[in-house]
């Protein structure tokens, strides 16, 4: 949108003053939002950073119709960087609107294109000062506020109606340290080397830094999400993960705004509870992350990865081959692979990866030793040699980011999806593939990540405030749903599916039985029991954690720490 239109829209937004009933927190609209002037002050105090927050598909529709910004939101439509770089775009637009949300790319020009659920204010962030009198402000005029950094969030905890945001995804730049040492360490400590990330910053871009200063990092399997937000706030799960452990297991050191305005630092030596409880504590409960900083371990010499796809001739034979897929997934993991497993209809696609594998140590292409992990699975074509199209190829890479970059790419972007998740123990996969398989046939089918075991298994349960279920015999994360549906499904039959998935989700925890968990980033929006699910035993502490740094409920979003207080 040319920027003058952008002040003009930013103005009407100041000036519109209707009145509604208020609430716990100010919203837009209601008599309690802050006048004109009081924004404009505010505005200036901030580097007229304040933005007015438009949906993405705006600027497709009147009064905002614009032929050339139009035309940029179409073909960019499912690139994650340009909805990352969009103020009021979300990965997943459903976010943008809602159930009620009127604001589609697709529909004539002259349709109405409401806000939805996308907040009208930002303050887009460029350094720390910015975000701490974001935080005083809202503190002060009891607003409704959200943090958004990319946009990469399945559980819509970025959105809000009528809210203010506090924007960090410009907060920009990553350093590495060969002997770093947190603040407040005692002189003993034991420096290390370390890379530390600002909150604006990317996976892509994060592992690039790590390849060139020749060191790895624990992070997502995603090019797109950022590598100091909710990715890292919710667990952060990796394929490095057997290896190294998960993203909570691999950070020393926090900066953020707290939900005081401070500027505070938290490590296993500063504001240690809060460390804890930001190491899988989850959303942005607790304040503005401003940087993370993360173990660097050395880097990966020799990378096995393997691309599994199968086609099934019927779907009889596409359902028994996922059951003897299902079932090898233990063998696999304790042969140290790790991996993502998609499962849609007729059709199987596995990435797997064996970070710093022995196997064919030489550049002979001898890839005897994986095939043999795969035993379980390629056996099943001896004795069924009609079950569909298979194919395996394996490739050794000499570091992450070289498998990285050949790889990855991103999925779903721009789509309407919708899915709930469990974590799943070992015992699930031995004795109860059959039942794992009829789930993924019953919805769309789902996503397999074999994340968990090895490092992640053995660090202690209340380490940090992860899941405890995470630990022990947990191999994967398993996510279920109905997604995804067109934008001119009708709000009525959206509901449906997301009562379905939410219906799949809880069959998919009896199957698995006794006390289960699921990953807090990639779970079932309206999970019933998600204290219980997304935290267990691990709730109260984290709810006594937010009482004493937020005792006003300033941070909120969906299925947080204290959200429903």
């Amino acid at each position: 949108m040319p920027p003058a239109l952008r002040s003009i829209l930013l103005a009407s937004i100041l000036a519109s003053q209707a009145a509604y009933a208020t609430s716990n927190h100010c919203k837009y609209g209601e008599s309690c939002w802050p006048t004109t002037t009081t924004w404009q002050k505010f505005n200036a105090s901030v580097d007229g950073r304040l933005v007015a927050v438009l949906p993405p598909a705006a600027p497709c529709h009147e009064p905002r119709y614009d032929e050339s910004t139009c035309a940029t939101a179409r073909s960019n439509w499912n690139d994650s960087f340009w909805r990352a770089d969009q103020a009021g775009a979300y990965q997943t637009p459903y976010w943008e609107r809602g159930l009620k949300g009127t604001c589609f790319i697709g529909t004539p020009v002259d349709q109405k294109c409401d806000q939805g659920l996308v907040p009208v204010l930002a303050v887009s962030a460029s350094n720390a000062d910015h975000v701490q009198k974001a935080v005083r402000f809202a503190k002060r005029h009891k607003l409704s506020v959200v943090v958004k950094n990319t946009g990469h969030d399945y559980l819509g905890r970025s959105t809000g109606a009528g809210s203010f945001m506090i924007w960090t995804h410009n907060l920009k730049g990553i350093g590495f340290s060969d002997a770093f040492i947190p603040s407040g360490a005692p002189g003993n400590y034991t420096a290390a080397p370390a890379l530390t990330v600002q909150a604006g910053e990317q996976w892509i871009d994060v592992y690039k830094a790590a390849h060139e200063n020749n060191v790895t990092v624990v992070g997502g399997f995603a090019r797109s999400v950022g590598a100091a937000g909710g990715w890292a706030l919710g667990g952060g799960h990796s394929p490095l993960g057997q290896k190294y452990g998960m993203g909570v297991d691999n950070i020393v050191q926090f900066t953020l705004v707290t939900p005081d305005g401070e500027h505070r630092t938290a490590n296993d030596f500063d504001n240690t509870e809060l460390f804890w409880a930001l190491r899988g504590g989850g959303g942005s409960a607790w304040g503005v992350i401003l940087s993370v900083t993360y173990k660097a371990h050395p880097a990966l010499k020799n990378i096995l990865c393997g691309v599994f796809l199968f086609s099934g001739s019927t779907p009889e034979a596409a359902f028994n081959f996922s059951t003897a897929a299902l079932a090898a997934v233990p063998n696999m993991s304790d042969r140290l692979f790790s991996g993502y497993m998609i499962i849609i209809g007729s059709t199987l696609t596995f990435i797997a990866i064996q970070p710093d594998t022995e196997a064919d140590p030489t550049d002979t292409g001898d890839f005897s030793y994986a095939n043999a992990s795969f035993a379980p699975i390629l056996n099943y074509f001896t004795t069924h040699p009609d079950a569909g199209n298979v194919s395996l190829n394996w490739k050794k890479y000499r570091s992450f980011w070289d498998l990285f970059v050949d790889t990855v790419s991103d999925v779903l972007i721009g789509e309407n999806t919708w899915y709930g998740s469990r974590l799943v123990p070992r015992d699930t996969f031995t004795t109860n593939s059959t039942q794992l398989a009829n789930l993924f046939l019953a919805g769309n089918g789902g996503f397999l990540n074999i994340v968990a075991g090895g490092a992640v298994s053995v660090a202690p349960p209340d380490s940090v405030a992860l899941h405890p279920a995470w630990r022990g015999p947990t191999l994967a994360s398993v996510s279920l749903g109905f997604g995804a549906w067109s934008d001119d499904t009708d709000p009525v039959e959206i509901k449906r599916l997301q009562q379905q998935t939410t219906a799949l989700t809880k069959r998919l925890g009896n199957v698995i039985g006794g006390v289960s968990g699921a990953y807090f980033n990639e779970a079932d929006p309206y999970e019933p029991d998600w204290k219980e699910i997304f935290w267990g035993s691990h709730y109260d502490r984290l709810l006594r954690i937010k009482l004493s740094i937020d005792p006003d409920n300033l941070f909120t979003c969906n299925r947080c720490v204290g959200s429903d207080l």
